[in-house]
């Protein structure tokens, strides 16, 4: 039932209607039936707590947070949260979380945070996903991260040098060992290839965790209640 809410929420500013042509479509005009009266009346139930639960505030921005490179007040959130949630779930340490940041679509000005704000920061309904990494991938992983200018990473500390890549590389304080495994948190978009992260593709074991990153996002947030616009220096130039 956890996605319930969401589905409605989609069928609220759609419409509810059953089908749709287009301007460039040459087609006989049909009479389509209206929108079923039976729906209409479910969705007038939920409409007051659908637009009371988007509107419902989670957290306060205190400053302006926008996603920059090589590090980010953003960044370091949004990928925090999906290595301490794994962590929880799991029930034992998550070493990395690491996500792209052009998953995300609009920044938050000061002043309140709501989850209709969330679900507009991540508009893509993917899954938490555990990724189980030999320490050669890490470093490749990092490294790659590290092409980009720096993204989103927890649990890392490294430094981008003048030619783009990763040198004093720590995982958690630590050297990063080739033959040790390492686990890593992230989502199911940028496991199953949609990211700019090829070393998450070939995993010595994955495990998909039923639980939206929007909703991780959502509580993270909460957690947090007040954000200001400071970094803590875990990627460096």
């Amino acid at each position: 039932m956890r996605f319930f809410p969401v589905l409605l929420f989609a069928l609220l500013f759609t419409g509810c209607t059953m089908f749709s042509t287009t301007a460039a479509e040459e087609e006989p005009e049909l009479d389509y039936p209206n929108p079923d009266s039976e729906i209409s009346r479910l969705l007038d139930g939920y409409r007051p707590f659908l637009y009371r639960e988007m509107g419902r505030p989670v957290a306060v921005a205190k400053d302006t947070l926008r996603f920059n490179k090589p590090e980010s007040t953003l960044g370091n959130i949004v990928s925090d949260a999906l290595r301490i949630r794994g962590a929880n779930e799991l029930g034992r340490q998550v070493h990395i979380g690491v996500i792209g940041d052009s998953s995300f679509r609009l920044f938050f000005k000061p002043g309140p945070i709501t989850v209709g704000d969330i679900y507009e920061f991540m508009p893509y309904e993917n899954n938490l996903v555990i990724l189980t990494l030999t320490g050669e991938k890490i470093i490749e992983l990092v490294q790659q991260n590290a092409s980009l200018g720096g993204a989103p990473i927890s649990g890392v500390r490294y430094t981008i040098t003048p030619e783009g890549t990763a040198r004093g590389i720590l995982v958690n304080a630590e050297v990063v060992d080739p033959e040790r495994h390492y686990r890593v948190a992230t989502t199911s978009w940028a496991a199953n290839g949609g990211d700019l992260f090829p070393a998450l593709w070939e995993p010595v074991e994955r495990k998909d965790l039923e639980i939206s990153v929007r909703h991780i996002y959502v509580d993270y947030f909460g957690s947090l209640k007040e954000i200001y616009d400071v970094t803590d220096g875990r990627i460096r130039r």
